[in-house]
């Protein structure tokens, strides 16, 4: 069996008829016709019924179908792998990250090395934790990123990046001016969360319950751009990464407080199948990563994200 022939077969049989996949494959009809043939030829068995004008797959044509799909996938991840030992002029890389991390961590460090690497084609998607953990187990992601430890065998996981998550009340709120609260000072306020599966979510859960306080739900948001809408409208009160608050805080839209009894640093982690190689842009990423993680640690230590001075915050009317 020759590649020429099984790609051929698979065209036809995809669009159903010769005539229909002739565009596609560049032959004549007698061509892909005897191509058909000597396919069946060497194989033993007929691979195509007619009916009308339309040919189907026999029993054995959708396996051969099913087998051949499998194969053109596996030689053309093999071309992609080859590209990317040419200097990653093309490839893809494909990443799946939990909501902070994904809109306001990754997307500048993304673009940095798009600019290194213009050919390769990055897709971001932006979801929760237990999402993401999917994707990655499913090989439908290249690398993952995600909050709290992850305990898949299957997967390895990688320290990337410490966060640390603070508490967002509107301006309007009693403890608006307040830089640091006890927990026990939350037991009666209305907390707005994450859905199920979201690691911001475990970490308030596990953190709270720790400190013995009920986290009373106002109402359940599927992102954190939704909860600093539903907190600035005073809906309730949130606890969300310090990186998805910078501008609000500034334009004095929410207030962040931290709460020095609870243990709100997480270490946010890179996650991939332990015993799938990483696709060349893959591995490029994330050594880019690593090494700009490096250089930025050999500089002078950088102060935690401050919360502006509420005495010049801007007031919106």
């Amino acid at each position: 069996m020759y590649f020429y022939q099984l790609r051929t077969f698979l065209v036809v049989a995809r669009h159903e008829g010769i005539s229909k996949a002739l565009p596609e494959l560049a032959l004549t009809q007698s061509a892909a016709s005897r191509q058909i043939q000597n396919l069946e030829e060497q194989l033993g068995v007929q691979l195509f019924l007619r009916k009308g004008r339309a040919l189907l797959p026999t029993e054995a044509g959708r396996l051969l179908q099913e087998y051949g799909t499998r194969a053109l996938r596996t030689l053309d991840e093999a071309r992609q792998a080859i590209d990317g030992l040419k200097g990653l002029l093309r490839g893809r890389l494909r990443i799946s990250a939990a909501s902070t991390i994904g809109i306001f961590l990754l997307p500048g460090v993304l673009g940095e090395f798009k600019a290194l690497h213009p050919g390769i084609e990055i897709s971001l998607s932006i979801t929760n934790k237990e999402q993401v953990l999917r994707h990655a187990l499913a090989a439908s992601s290249d690398l993952g990123f995600v909050g709290p430890p992850v305990s898949f065998p299957e997967l390895l996981s990688e320290e990337y990046l410490e966060d640390e998550l603070v508490l967002v009340v509107p301006r309007q709120h009693r403890l608006a001016e307040r830089e640091k609260v006890r927990a026990a000072e939350l037991a009666e306020e209305i907390f707005i969360l994450r859905e199920k599966g979201s690691g911001t979510r475990e970490i308030m859960e596990e953190e709270m319950g720790r400190a013995g306080v009920p986290l009373r739900n106002a109402m359940e948001l599927g992102s954190t751009e939704a909860i600093k809408q539903a907190v600035a409208a005073n809906l309730g009160i949130s606890i969300v990464s310090i990186h998805s608050v910078t501008q609000e805080a500034l334009l004095g839209r929410l207030c962040v407080v931290r709460v020095p009894d609870l243990d709100l640093h997480r270490q946010i982690y890179m996650v991939c199948l332990r015993n799938l190689p990483l696709s060349p842009a893959a591995a490029a990423f994330r050594t880019f990563l690593f090494e700009r993680r490096a250089k930025e640690a050999a500089r002078l230590p950088r102060p935690r994200p401050a919360i502006p001075d509420r005495r010049r915050r801007v007031k919106l009317e």
